[in-house]
């Protein structure tokens, strides 16, 4: 794992890296007798051994440097992280309201107790029943279909009544299913 640590950080710091000391000069010819006011004079023989002994000394240094692991830490100045995602960014941070599981629901403007049940139809394998708004628009629903406000689901359609299945919360934030049964509303269906 520390030689990838290593890598990666050679990796990054090649192109600022100073390579200066570690290029030597191409060799001269030797230089003619009489020769040492003119350009492309050989260098004395004490400079070059001084240049060499100073790229060793740096590629000595350079070797010898230890690594810590606060030397992969990433900080805005110093050390970005390649593989770090911006598009945050770019999101929006506002708190979100509480998401509710929005299920397509027959009556979805309505509560269940504004619904009333004024009819049912029995007797085949799909049974039917109709409930009316407050407004006085009557739906035929089967079982499956979500309800009301609430989404409750048609569980059950019986002769006089159809049992709707409810999720409450609990006060520890758990969901339990709760069973209703609305009857049919003869009163209402007179009207």
């Amino acid at each position: 794992m520390r030689w990838i640590r290593l890598l990666i950080v050679g990796l990054a710091l090649a192109p600022w890296a100073d390579y200066s000391v570690a290029r030597a000069a191409p060799p001269q010819p030797p230089a003619e007798p009489g020769s040492a006011g003119k350009p492309g004079a050989a260098v004395p023989a004490s400079s070059a051994a001084a240049t060499a002994e100073a790229l060793q000394q740096r590629l000595t240094i350079l070797r010898r440097k230890v690594l810590r692991d606060e030397d992969f830490n990433e900080t805005d100045d110093a050390n970005r992280d390649p593989f770090r995602s911006f598009t945050g960014i770019f999101t929006d941070r506002r708190p979100q309201a509480s998401f509710q599981q929005a299920v397509p629901s027959i009556f979805g403007k309505f509560s269940l107790e504004e619904l009333t049940l004024i009819a049912v139809i029995t007797g085949d394998a799909n049974p039917r029943a109709m409930f009316r708004d407050p407004s006085g628009l009557g739906q035929v629903i089967k079982r499956g279909d979500y309800l009301s406000k609430s989404a409750a689901r048609v569980t059950k359609i019986l002769s006089d009544r159809v049992v709707l299945e409810l999720a409450e919360v609990a006060s520890g934030g758990e969901t339990h299913a709760l069973e209703k049964a609305i009857l049919v509303d003869p009163e209402g269906a007179e009207k």
